[in-house]
């Protein structure tokens, strides 16, 4: 069998923004590619009626689309050079339509804003979802000459940014202070732009209710440091009227839906386990949050891979109950809520659901399973089978070396710590190994037994692969996740318990080429490790985190999430913070260390490994730097084809470097 190759990433497709038509009887998705040459990806829209996929648009380098009737599909796309031109400058957006009966993609809408199409309301109203500022509200209200001075004016403003809020950036939006998410009411026949909120309202969640009379959102005004907790505001469609249905001040709402005559609350109160705090369940009732079922559960999809682009939605109300994904240990299972406030597992995934939606009754879902790349799946839940049905990416491991993961589980007293191995292409016991112990981000994140890209470019290569979830990680409640205040000691103690436990269980790995790396807080603990020994032979710190005291006021989050991790304000409790950080210790690392960071990195910030890689260099350290241009915190997931080849081949050669040294 062939080895898997950094360079077979190009071959892999990716499936995204999985949509059934109004009467649930077809489902449409994308289906996205990377172009290494022009550095980007294409993305196609599909369509599938229970029988057979059928391409039916190219929609080039954009992937946003919605059904507008079972037999039409709006896409957001720029055909001509004309109109890419109008996009870029002119600040418009275009939509085309696409008939299924007829097969016709016909220019159905050009908006004078940045903006996506959330929902269509009526045969005469769509609802609009911008993200806008306070000047660019004018691109909608202006006249056609003083909205041509207009984009003079944008177009210098471009050379600088007026900040007054926090935070005044965020990882792959670029700068985002004063502009607020913004909800309108387009009106077909008059082309009227109608806002739904004040110019100073951040929307956040939007549900709209089945019969489009209602708009249901998440949000408040934000003035100088944006709040995590939020209020619920209802817009009564047919009135012209905005309600509010809830504004105190004391929950972190992540989600809503509406039951039949029930809305739904997602939320946490923050107050026993912090930021990371499961969410539990709420009915608002005559302006209080109810306890509707006290959940405290991973709600979402936290298993990590380096294979997906795009997303889906990964909830449905259907039949009278809410289907929704939860991460249990490595996995996710589908749960339902009834209208009676009972939870139900009802399908355990071995692997990890990207969204799903309903046709004919019953559930489709994106997923990874096992260590297959993104396929589409259908789910029979009352005979407790799934089915493949698609093939989109059958042919890119053709024949190719694909470890499976096999488990490890350590058991302690007081928890028990999970971690896999991929052994070597024809791995030889006799034999000796190098071995590459990764580390997830989150840290309230997962390993699964899911495709890695990566992981499996370095066991084809002859290394043996180590990867675990240690206590901060999700899927295991609340308590196992809370590592507030506790960085680099409870989560570094599991992540060497297990290193020790596999090279005791595999003694063909030699512990003279250990090498570790990890990114986001894989980066922090790949940074902390090599402080606090000199086992590793070298090592490869990504999008990391250094030092909390500077991370406080230049990351999007610092500004509440070093606070809340570290349990200290970097000027009130400096010791505390300084304490936790791995640039405390830098004059104590022998270890090699590469970083690799992006300077549109917002999540964590270059500056962090500016710091760490200066005072190295300083002492003599053999270390690199290596710097990506344009590229955000999702670098490894969804970076430009270029540097994501690029990253991967830096890092495998970092390692190569050690591994004959």
């Amino acid at each position: 069998m062939k080895p898997v190759q950094i360079q077979d990433f190009l071959d892999f497709k990716f499936i995204s923004g999985l949509q059934a038509n109004p009467s649930q009887t077809q489902l449409a998705f994308v289906v996205s590619k990377p172009d290494l040459e022009k550095n980007e990806y294409h993305y196609q829209l599909y369509r599938y009626d229970g029988k057979q996929h059928v391409k039916l648009v190219d929609l080039k380098n954009k992937g946003s689309f919605i059904w507008e009737s079972d037999d039409a599909i709006l896409c957001q796309l720029a055909k001509t050079k004309s109109e890419e031109k109008a996009v870029k400058e002119s600040k418009e957006t275009i939509y085309y339509r696409y008939t299924i009966s007829t097969s016709k993609l016909e220019k159905a809408y050009v908006f004078p804003m940045p903006t996506t199409i959330f929902s269509v309301l009526s045969e005469d109203k769509l609802l609009l979802s911008s993200t806008l500022s306070t000047i660019q509200h004018r691109l909608y209200t202006d006249s056609t000459e003083d909205r041509k001075k207009l984009l003079k004016t944008l177009k210098s403003m471009s050379n600088y940014e007026e900040i007054n809020e926090i935070p005044f950036y965020f990882n792959g939006q670029g700068f985002t202070a004063n502009q607020r998410n913004q909800l309108f009411i387009y009106t077909l026949a008059t082309k009227k732009i109608l806002p739904l909120v004040e110019q100073d309202f951040h929307v956040g969640v939007t549900k709209v209710s089945k019969d489009k009379k209602h708009i249901y959102f998440t949000g408040r005004v934000h003035t100088g440091i944006r709040q995590l907790t939020t209020h619920i505001h209802v817009y009564h469609v047919e009135q012209g009227i905005k309600e509010t249905l809830y504004d105190d001040n004391d929950c972190s709402i992540a989600n809503l839906f509406l039951m039949e005559d029930k809305l739904v609350v997602f939320g946490s109160d923050m107050v026993d386990y912090g930021l990371n705090q499961n969410p539990d369940i709420f009915l608002l009732e005559k302006g209080k949050l109810n306890l509707f079922n006290l959940y405290r559960k991973t709600v979402g999809n936290t298993v990590g891979s380096d294979v997906r682009l795009g997303s889906s939605t990964s909830d449905q109300v259907y039949d009278g109950k809410l289907y929704f994904l939860s991460t249990i240990d490595d996995h996710n299972s589908i749960m339902t809520l009834d209208l009676s406030g009972n939870i139900e597992e009802v399908y355990p995934f071995n692997g990890s659901i990207e969204g799903m939606a309903f046709l004919f009754g019953k559930l489709h879902v994106v997923a990874l399973y096992r260590q297959k790349l993104q396929e589409l799946y259908r789910i029979d839940i009352e005979s407790d089978k799934q089915e493949i049905i698609s093939r989109f990416n059958i042919d890119a491991l053709r024949n190719q070396y694909v470890a499976t993961p096999k488990e490890y589980y350590i058991k302690g007293k007081t928890h028990g710590i999970k971690g896999w191995v991929l052994l070597p292409k024809d791995y030889d016991a006799r034999k000796q190994y190098p071995a590459i112990l990764d580390i997830h981000g989150g840290p309230k994140t997962v390993y699964g037994t899911v495709y890695y890209h990566e992981m499996q470019v370095w066991a084809s290569m002859g290394y043996v692969v180590m990867f675990c979830n240690p206590r901060g990680s999700d899927g295991k409640g609340n308590e196992f996740a809370d590592i507030r205040g506790k960085y680099g000691t409870i989560d570094y103690d599991d992540i060497m318990k297990f290193t020790d436990h596999i090279l005791k269980k595999i003694p063909a790995i030699d512990v003279k080429r250990l090498f570790v790396t990890g990114g986001s807080y894989g980066g922090f603990m790949t940074n902390w490790i090599v402080g606090h020994t000199d086992r590793f032979k070298a090592a490869v710190t990504q999008r990391s985190i250094s030092n909390w005291l500077s991370f406080h006021g230049t990351s999007d989050i610092g500004y509440y999430f070093s606070s809340d991790q570290t349990g200290g304000h970097p000027i009130i409790d400096t010791e505390k913070l300084w304490a936790q950080s791995p640039m405390k210790y830098a004059l104590q690392v022998h270890t090699p260390l590469l970083f690799i960071h992006s300077d549109s990195d917002y999540r964590c910030p270059i500056e962090q490994a500016m710091q760490f890689y200066t005072i190295l260099k300083e002492n003599g350290l053999d270390t690199q730097l290596i710097w990506f241009k344009g590229e955000t915190h999702e670098l490894s997931r969804s970076g430009k084809p270029q540097a994501r080849i690029k990253r991967l081949e830096s890092i495998t050669d970092w390692f190569e470097k050690y591994r004959v040294a």
